[in-house]
């Protein structure tokens, strides 16, 4: 508990406090100024709400709620209740931008919000379908199988810096292996890096590439945890392999599933090294991010209140999503 304290309950204490302050990286004269950095973070003038601002963006996260609350349908109703709800909210919340004439205190930070959500909302559940469909795969008795897993886990063990420059070199249009593929073809490298429309797609396939591995694994010991009788007893009572997947497996990876969403989400909403390394959050704003910004408020403007500010603001979605976590774990046990 000492450790703890002092090592992450003590910097989020710390980080809650400076976002009060007008606190200076380099000046050691600090002015209090309470919620003013929560004001510059979240307002603006002039706003208005639509149902049609970002359209796509909101209907998918709408979706996602509805398929978690699908998804844990024979649970509790108060776990199922809060998703939809949450889900609700975070539609009609991202309906509100400004108005003619109007806009917000901080663009960059809704810009940065928005890429993060853009990323997690696309990357999430690809890592966690994918995860599962190579763990399927090699949860096999066959010659060879260790040698599947090895490889699908490899890319994970390799550190972010590796990967982002594996992947930038692939991707180069004069002298990647993409482009020498397309060459082949008599067509033209493409900037996957400097295209607006094709930086953030490229991010996340480099990061489903990084982290499916691991979630492969996970995957993978849930499986092995099903008992084999009931896929025997379905088999004999003329089940089919999608009623043994939809009726075995899916309930009895049930826990599995619901850990790997939650801490995928968490990672996803967290994602810097990938964009920092590769884009630096270009080109222009396409792939900057909530962590990006972060960074830059506190350690290239060095507006220190303001960073912890919206660090706290990450904080809280991290623990929220955490809290429901734990929530829907307690009433699945």
């Amino acid at each position: 508990m000492i450790v703890y304290a002092i090592f992450l309950l003590g910097p989020v204490i710390q980080a809650v406090y400076m976002s009060g302050w007008d606190w200076d990286l380099l000046s050691p004269i600090r002015e209090f100024i309470g919620l003013d950095n929560y004001v510059r973070m979240f307002g603006g003038t002039g706003l208005t709400w639509s149902i049609t601002h970002d359209f796509w963006m909101r209907a998918a996260v709408l979706v996602l709620a509805l398929g978690g609350a699908w998804l844990l349908r024979h649970r509790s109703r108060l776990v199922l209740a809060a998703m939809i709800a949450g889900g609700v909210a975070v539609w009609a919340l991202m309906g509100v931008h400004p108005g003619p004439g109007g806009g917000w205190n901080d663009e960059a930070f809704w810009v940065s919000l928005r890429n993060t959500l853009i990323f997690t909302i696309v990357s999430t559940p690809l890592l966690i379908a994918l995860g599962l469909a190579l763990a399927l795969l090699v949860n096999t008795k066959g010659r060879g199988r260790a040698v599947y897993r090895a490889a699908f886990f490899l890319p994970y063990v390799l550190p972010i810096s590796a990967v982002t420059l594996i992947w930038s070199y692939l991707l180069n249009p004069d002298r990647g292996l993409v482009a020498g593929f397309l060459g082949w073809f008599g067509l033209d490298g493409i900037p996957f890096l400097s295209d607006p429309a094709l930086a953030m797609p490229a991010i996340i396939v480099t990061s489903v590439w990084w982290g499916v591995g691991f979630n492969m694994v996970l995957f993978l010991a849930g499986l092995q945890d099903i008992e084999p009788a009931y896929y025997e007893a379905a088999s004999l009572d003329g089940a089919n392999w999608w009623q043994q997947f939809r009726n075995v497996t899916v309930p009895g990876l049930s826990h599995v599933t619901i850990l790997v969403a939650v801490t995928q989400f968490i990672a996803s909403f967290q994602i810097f090294g990938q964009v920092y390394i590769m884009t630096r959050g270009g080109p222009g704003t396409a792939t900057v991010v909530l962590i990006q910004h972060i960074y830059e408020a506190g350690f290239k403007n060095y507006q220190l209140g303001y960073a912890a500010a919206v660090s706290v603001f990450l904080f809280i979605v991290m623990a929220a999503v955490a809290a429901i976590q734990f929530r829907v774990m307690a009433r699945t046990s």
